[in-house]
């Protein structure tokens, strides 16, 4: 559609985001009735310009917000409707839901976005919006009076078509899905040069690692040494390894990397070209049904499907070929290597999905292992199943940590077994030096912001008040001459600091991917914002661990943070942080709290990689 030149007697009501060129931020103006942000780049560069604006979010409140995640988590799940389970599927696995946590993703803003425009049409009927390419799009199925300020749109961006690839601990690089493949085809190549990838027939029984860093769970990779059987190391979705590390556990563990032999590729191609043309075919046969899609896709009313059809066929063509390779590259791996147990990390990546279904069917042992702490609300239940798999709905076996586990996986479901097996990825620090720290004055934050696979994670003004709250607890720690060390969430999608923060940050020492360990090793107090596995850690090593309650933790805080730490809020955090600093006694008594309900709580502290292997093998 042309543009058109607005009247400029009209209210008019400019509206912007990321979509929005650089070219066009600068040419912004203040002769607009209202300018509205939609998310926080253009939030971000308004507020540097000094641009008097709105936020999109002002127009939503908490409980529209839950309403939004709720919907989300069942419109990703669209493949099951009108016999998807028929249509969509390759080798009984439907392809739809390989790639729901990703639509998941990207419906949030979507919904989002369609709900605040459909208010903004209703409370300014008179306005006319000069909109950004995306929000264009959106305003022209509300049937708003709209006016794009370019013709231009972003591509779909999903949430795994950039991957981070850790080069060191302290660098990383963001790149493309098929930057990434070059890569993991460079790894492999190395892989065969150096590392043993053959296998010993009459070893007794065949585990595989789905999706492991060997950095993480290096105590299983050495486990495996004192192991008759043989292991492979099933690395799909990450790199085999990425650093000289990584490469290293590997070579001195008996774990054997599976690469796909180049013989077999070949073999496969025709089956795969095949499967591609009838799933094309199936697609648009299984879109034909518009009245049913029109009302599934919905959300108070407002019809969603017009500007999510095009969108969503879009996604599952780019995702069609790469999955039926990723399904055939599976099939060939658990047949031809006879595996006997599979071990993931969740059930819902698209990696682990694939195995899933396809150990359902050669009767191989599915187990789940632990791998975080879990949200033991029970309104999290979906989030845990659906979008994260932290919960089992199809293993067979479910290794848990120990009685830190929710209550509500005791009581599954399915027929899933659990086993109390502790933490291997806690293994590793067992035996690390508890040493006093070096650094005395270094207080390390476990910053953990709101998420962005949840209606919260997208909020401007909750973003804003985590930052604040940064800079808050910065001030507190700075005003005892301390030394505030920052550790970010690892996730690539989380949000990035504001160079404004940055800024106000001057002293404190920010990083991302570092090995947590080394942080803690040096840590007088451990601070955490947000939920963080990073709390079990720091206690490993006897710090001692507040943790400071936040909003945007939409289920709450866990049992297990709530009686192992100080709890408190930011209101309170520079009176309690004052009071432990000047008490060294209240330091000693919340480390022996820590320890305790550590040691209460997780099974097998420093054994559980050998554990986790013992009872695999009693597995029939």
């Amino acid at each position: 559609m042309q543009s058109k030149t607005p009247d400029e007697d009209s209210p008019n009501i400019l509206l912007l985001d990321s979509s929005t060129s650089k070219k066009q931020f600068k040419i912004i103006n203040n002769t607009f009735k209202k300018i509205i942000t939609f998310d926080i780049n253009s939030d971000r560069i308004l507020s540097e310009k000094n641009f008097s604006h709105i936020v999109s979010d002002d127009f939503l409140n908490n409980s529209e917000s839950n309403e939004l995640d709720s919907i989300c988590i069942d419109l990703c799940q669209w493949y099951n409707k009108n016999d998807g389970n028929e249509l969509l599927s390759y080798e009984k696995i439907n392809l739809g839901s390989l790639f729901r946590v990703e639509f998941h993703n990207f419906l949030i803003p979507v919904i989002k976005n369609f709900f605040i425009l459909d208010k903004l049409k209703n409370l300014y009927p008179n306005s006319t919006f000069i909109c950004s390419g995306n929000l264009f799009q959106i305003a022209t199925k509300l049937g708003m009076n709209s006016i794009p300020i370019d013709g231009k749109s972003s591509d779909i961006e999903l949430t795994w078509d950039k991957i981070q690839y850790n080069i060191t601990d302290s660098i990383s690089l963001k790149i493309s899905k098929d930057n990434l493949n070059k890569l993991k085809n460079l790894s492999n190549v190395i892989t065969n040069l150096i590392i043993k990838t053959k296998t010993n027939t009459n070893h007794k029984k065949q585990f595989a690692l789905i999706e492991f860093d060997s950095k993480k769970y290096k105590k299983i990779f050495n486990e495996s040494n004192n192991l008759d059987d043989t292991i492979y190391l099933y690395n799909r979705h990450r790199p085999i390894f990425y650093n000289t590390e990584s490469l290293n556990i590997i070579r001195n563990s008996n774990v054997i990397p599976y690469i796909i032999p180049k013989h077999s590729l070949k073999q496969l191609k025709s089956n795969i070209d095949l499967a591609y043309q009838k799933l094309s075919f199936n697609l648009e046969k299984f879109f034909t049904n518009e009245n049913f899609f029109s009302n599934f896709f919905k959300f108070h009313n407002i019809e969603l499907w017009t500007y999510i059809k095009p969108n969503l066929i879009k996604i599952f063509e780019k995702k069609l070929l790469d999955s039926i390779h990723e399904i055939e590259y599976a099939k060939s791996f658990l047949t031809n290597n006879r595996i006997d147990s599979v071990l993931l990390l969740s059930e819902s990546g698209f990696t682990e999905q694939i195995i899933i279904n396809l150990a359902k069917k050669l009767s191989i042992n599915i187990i789940l292992l632990q791998h975080g702490l879990i949200i033991d609300n029970p309104n999290a239940d979906n989030y845990n199943k659906i979008l994260t798999g932290v919960q089992p709905l199809d293993s067979n076996y479910f290794f848990t940590w120990g009685n830190i586990s929710p209550k509500n996986t005791k009581k599954l479901e399915s027929k899933t077994e659990t086993r109390l097996i502790g933490s291997p990825s806690l293994d590793k620090l067992h035996t690390q030096d508890h040493r006093k720290p070096k650094k005395p004055n270094n207080i390390l934050l476990l910053a953990t912001g709101p998420r962005n696979h949840q209606s919260v994670g997208h909020d401007v003004n909750m973003w804003k008040k985590y930052e604040s709250m940064i800079k808050s607890i910065y001030d507190s720690v700075l005003k005892h001459n301390m030394t505030l060390i920052i550790k970010k969430h690892p996730d690539m999608a989380e949000t990035d600091f504001s160079p404004e923060l940055y800024s106000d940050l001057s002293s404190a020492q920010i990083v991302k991917n570092d090995e947590l360990s080394n942080l803690l090793i040096d840590a007088k107090i451990v601070l955490s914002l947000g939920i963080s596995s990073g709390i079990l850690e720091a206690q490993m090593l006897e710090k001692p661990v507040i943790s400071i309650l936040v909003d945007y933790d939409v289920f709450g805080s866990t049992e297990y943070i709530s009686n192992s730490c100080l709890e408190t809020t930011l209101e309170e955090f520079d009176h309690t942080f004052s009071k432990l600093l000047n008490e060294p006694d209240s330091l000693d008594i919340l480390v022996q709290k820590g320890s305790k309900k550590l040691n209460q709580n997780i099974s097998n502290i420093g054994f559980s990689s050998q554990i986790l292997f013992d009872t695999m093998k009693k597995l029939q």
